[in-house]
Order: C-alpha cells, then structure tokens, then sequence
C-alpha cells in the first residue's frame, strides 16, 4: 500500500518539480510535460485521471494559478506581472481563469483567504489537496489500493478460467476480429454539433459556427485516427432541439461535442461537453476563455482537440500536435474576416458566395501568406464554377489555380492543397493521366473517376471500406447508390436512396444525384418529390435543377413550363455562365429521343470544355447515342485512357 501511495506522490511530486522550473514559460504545455517524464501524452493523461480525475492541461493551469495566489498573496508584483510569471501570454487571459477557478478577481487575492470551496471545488490539484485534507488524500488511496488487490485476486481466478478456454477464445477472436475492429472505429466517431451563440448579437453566428469549424479541421487532422463528421453535414442541427442518441443513429458516430460561444467585449468563454451518444452520458467537460483580440482563440481550439483526443484514448503524434498547434495568421482581423467568409460560403447559394469572394480577398491583403484563405477561396471558385453555375468555368479555374499555385508556395505538403489541384485538374483540363495515378488514393475525385471510367467493382469495393472506416457525409453514400446503379442493382440502389432520404434532406449535393438517379430508376414520383425540396429550400436554379424541371414537366405535359426550363438553359449556355447547361440540353433531348439535336448539344458542350463532359462514357441517358460515329469521335476528343462501351456500327 505505501508502495502505490508513494509512487502516485512522487509522481505528482514530480511533474510539480518540472512545473516549477519552466512556471514562467509559456510553451511549456502538455507535450513538454509528458516529455519531460518519459511518457506519451496519452499515457500523462490517463495517469492523471487516476490519480486526481484532471486532464493534463487543466493539471497544469490549476498548478500556475495556484502559484499565482500566493505570489498575489504575498504581494510580490503587479497582477499583470504575476500573469506572465506563472506562464500566462496575456494578462487578461489570466484574470478569466483566475475568475473561474477561485471566484473572484486576481486584484482582491491578498484581501482575501482562500476558502477550501473557492479553489477550483473538485477540480483542486493534489497539492492543494496535501496542504488542507491529507488524511481525506490517504484514505482515498487505501481505497483504491484495496480496489486494486480485489481486483488483482479476481484477476488471478480469471486466469484460471481463461487457461482452460484459451483455445475457444482464440476461434471466438479470430471470427469476430472484423466486428471488434469496426466497434473500436466507431469509437473513435465524433459529431461536433454547431456551438450555441450565446452571446445575445445574433451577428455573431459567423463566430460559432467558425470556431466550430475550426475545431472540426482540427480534429480532422489527426491522421485518420478520429473520424469527423463534417461541417457541412452537422450544420441542420444548429437550432435542432434532437437529443443526443438521435443525433448519433442518425449519423452514425459514437460521441456527440456540444458546446456553447460568448463573447463580451473582448472576452471570450467556450463551453463544452463530450457525450457518448448511445446512452446518453456526459464524460467530459471543460470551459475555456480568453482575450479574443490574442491568439487565445487558436490555443483554445488546439486545446480542445487536444483533449476530446485524449478522452477517446487517441495517442497523438508529433506530426499530429504540430497540425493541430498550427496558428493559421497572426493577424486577428485576417481571421475574423475568414469566419466571416466561410459562414457566407457554408450558406450554398449565389448570394452567399458572391458575399465570400471579397472577405477572403480582403483577409489575403492583410495576411499574403494566409494559406486557409487562399485554399477557401480557391475552393469557392472551383464548386462556383464547375457546379453552381456562378462564375465563367474557364475564368474559375483559371482564378482556383492561381490561388492554389500561391497556396503551394507556402505549404507545399499540404493534403488538402493537393486535393483541390486534382479536383480541378481533372474537372476542367480533364487531365486523366493525372487521375490515373491518383486513382489509388482515398479521395472523393478519385471515387469520382473509377465511377467515371466504368471501373464498378473496384469502386464499390472502395466504397464499402470508406463507408465502414468513416461513415461520414453524403458523398459515400452517393457514390454507392451511383456504383450500384451501373452494376445493374437497380432495386438495390433504389432501397439505398430510400433509406438514407431523411439523413440528407437538407444536403444540396445529395438531393441534386439522388433527384436524378430516382429518376432513371423510373421512381419518377421520389424524384418529383427530392426536386421540390430543391424548390422550396434553395433559392439557386443552377442548371442541373432546370434541366430535373424540364424532364417532369415534359412527363406531366406542362408545355409552358418545359419551354421556359428549355430557353433559360440556352440563354444561360449563350451566356457563357458554367453549370454545363449545354450538357443538360443535350440529355433532355437524348432522353426524349431528339438524337441530333442531342449531339448539336454534346458538340457544344464539348468546345465550351463543360465539366460534365468528363460524364460521357458512362452517363445512363447517352446510351442510345453510344453506336453513333458522332459519338465516338467526341469520345476520342475528351481523351478518355480506355475503350468506349460498344465501337459504331
């Protein structure tokens, strides 16, 4: 029992030592301290929470805030000057957490004996707990060492057990051992749900739903070990009152983070609790604050990831810190106008991203080397180019590229740099050499491509394996129903796209595919029915939602309607406006048996470089085009690596 005593005391003993010598440093955090021992970051953690229940980081504030007591208590400096002696990088940083953990102001510390009650109640370190309840300390560590041996004699009995079954075990282990690895997975699943802006200025939703971003980029940059669902697909719960369980079936994780954003004048306070959304139960929680016109804004949300890592037992690696640590611009006005931009871009509609361009072009001129602005902006060209119908397609990637190619000459390794350039080399040059070789990588283009290019199996086997290690978003599901649909599993694909309907009722990219595919299902009613949820919930008609009107309104004979579909897709291609209208043209008319006028069309939509042509070896509603010479000459033209379906008669 002294043993197990002594060795959690000299422990703590331990880390207070090297606490002391690095008080005044500032960069001396978790991974300095968990260095310093000889241990993982994980392991400092899950030692801690046994001990005394604190996670790494709240160890070390409370033991700096600790000793700024008494150094205010004995009245050896200013407030200010106390702040940086105790490894605190702003002064009114300090004085929040002070606040919060003692409850009263710094300036009234020598005035004031601290009561038992006011010094962080359960959150207390051991060394608060040595100095006023030792024996209290000492019979909780009888308690748990007694634990201990009862568990260690029920230990032994079980091995005994264990000896004698070993080999039904192992055939038990052997056949369950993809079940277990799929279990573990979803453990490590999270939804962070849009943080609450409580700050009672509802301008000030760009800021939550920014920060919530931002941890989400955060956590997504933990090599794959955390699957993340994204931002875009937890946005429909910011005002939803659906209870956590719920929240987790329907996307299909294990933990739920929600949490609360005030901001006060230049104080800010995030609240925030990690829920295990089957049963409901809260196992973590932690309030954050700071100066909102400092850094403290990224040191919170490297914190905050740091520490759901830690409570899901994700060990983290260098490399994964040094993302997570990462301070995208030191210039705080750069910043707020990116959370601003991102929140006009998460809105998926013209006005919205036409609101965006000049905020990410701002946040560039005050930052050059704001490598998430360029990378955003980029983005927004890239999508308002190729699907939006917003922007000239050439002069948009033209503008994507740009952006990117400056993007590369600050942080070339970046994946998601490299992501963007094959997006939109293979969307716009139709570079299928490129996709050839990027062809084995995880990414959604190049799912994208196999589909594309009539590799079914290997693309549904892909696809099931993203699906079992992250389930996360509408595209996977997407995909599937796509690859089940050129394998010919008509019935299956159709009781795919019923099943997940509701999860992505409000997902602007699920129902444009799902709205088309229903459709050449012959499911023509399901089809009407995702296109009037595009209707009522967009205000965009960009030109694939036309060309969905043309078809139903041609099915239900409404002539006056079908005509004005047809003429505001030839005044949009006459235009010179991107969404591919003059492809759409050509399906409509291929779908109603207009044959040549069908490829008046494709010829058009092939010397305009459509980005929907990269479609034309495998789209459904070309088949009875692809025996005519026209047809294959156009197929050479584009490039394709591999022979059409069928030669020309």
């Amino acid at each position: 029992m002294n043993s197990e005593l002594s060795m959690d005391r000299a422990f703590i003993k331990k880390l207070t030592e090297l606490l002391e010598a690095n008080l005044d440093n500032e960069h001396f955090g978790v991974k300095e301290l968990a260095e310093a021992v000889g241990i993982s970051r994980s392991q400092l953690h899950r030692r801690l929470q046994s001990i005394n229940g604190k996670s790494a980081s709240r160890f070390i504030r409370d033991y700096r805030l600790e000793k700024a007591m008494k150094m205010l208590q004995d009245n050896v400096a200013t407030v200010a000057e106390i702040a940086y002696r105790v490894g605190f990088n702003s002064p009114t940083y300090f004085n929040t957490c002070f606040h919060d953990y003692y409850g009263y102001p710094p300036g009234e510390a020598k005035f004031r004996k601290p009561l038992e009650s006011e010094k962080g109640g359960k959150d207390r370190t051991p060394e608060q707990e040595k100095s006023s309840h030792v024996t209290h300390e000492t019979i909780e560590m009888v308690k748990k060492v007694i634990k201990r041996r009862t568990l260690l004699f029920a230990l032994i009995s079980a091995v005994l057990i264990f000896t004698i079954s070993y080999v039904y075990y192992m055939d038990f282990i052997k056949e369950n051992s993809t079940e277990t690895a799929e279990t573990e997975a979803q453990g490590k699943s999270i939804a962070v749900i849009p943080f609450k802006n409580w700050s009672g200025d509802p301008e000030l939703d760009y800021v939550s739903d920014g920060i919530t971003d931002a941890v989400i980029t955060r956590l997504t940059k933990i090599d794959r070990k955390i699957d993340v669902i994204p931002f875009t697909s937890v946005l429909k719960y910011k005002t939803s009152d659906q209870s956590a369980p719920v929240i987790a079936n329907e996307l299909g994780v294990q933990n739920i983070l929600q949490g609360n954003f005030q901001l006060s004048g230049d104080q800010m306070k995030i609240t925030l609790q990690l829920i295990d959304g089957p049963s409901n139960k809260h196992f973590w929680s932690e309030e954050y604050s700071g100066d909102w016109n400092s850094n403290d804004i990224f040191k919170i949300q490297a914190e905050v990831a740091e520490n759901i890592a830690e409570n899901l037992h994700v060990e983290l690696k260098e490399e994964d810190l040094m993302a997570i640590q990462l301070v995208p611009t030191q210039n705080k006005e750069a910043y707020n106008l990116l959370l601003q931009a991102n929140y006009q871009a998460s809105k998926y509609n013209k006005t919205g991203m036409e609101n965006a361009v000049p905020l990410y072009e701002k946040a560039i001129r005050l930052d050059s080397t704001f490598f998430d602005a360029y990378v955003n902006l980029a983005y927004l060209y890239l999508w308002g180019g190729a699907s939006w119908g917003l922007y000239n397609e050439q002069d948009a990637w033209h503008k994507a590229k740009q952006l990117l190619l400056k993007a590369n000459a600050i942080d070339s390794t970046n994946l998601i740099l490299k992501s963007a350039l094959n997006d939109g080399s293979y969307l716009y040059e139709w570079d299928f050499e490129r996709m050839e070789r990027e062809y084995k990588t995880r990414s959604n283009i190049a799912i994208l491509y196999g589909l594309q290019t009539g590799k079914y199996d290997e693309s549904f086997a892909r696809i099931n394996r993203q699906l079992k290690e992250s389930p996360i978003g509408s595209y996977p599901y997407i995909f599937k129903a796509q690859a089940l649909f050129f394998l010919n599993r008509k019935e299956e694909t159709t009781n795919l796209l019923k099943s997940i309907d509701k999860l992505f009722n409000d997902d602007i990219m699920y129902l444009r595919i799902a709205a088309r595919y229903y459709f050449y299902l012959e499911e023509y009613e399901n089809s009407k029915g995702l296109l009037n949820k595009i209707l009522t919930s967009f205000s965009d008609r960009p030109p694939i939602v036309l060309w969905l009107s043309a078809l139903h309104a041609h099915r239900d004979g409404n002539t006056e309607n079908l005509h004005g579909y047809l003429n505001d897709l030839r005044n949009r291609y006459e235009a010179g406006e991107s969404g591919s209208p003059a492809w759409f043209l050509a399906l409509y008319y291929s779908i109603i048996g207009e044959y040549d006028e069908a490829f008046e069309w494709l010829q058009k939509s092939y010397d305009r470089h459509e980005v929907e042509m990269i479609w034309l070896r495998e789209e459904p509603a070309l088949i009875p085009l692809r025996n005519d010479k026209r047809y294959l000459d156009l197929y050479t033209k584009v490039g394709f690596p591999m022979e059409p379906h069928s030669l020309p008669e």
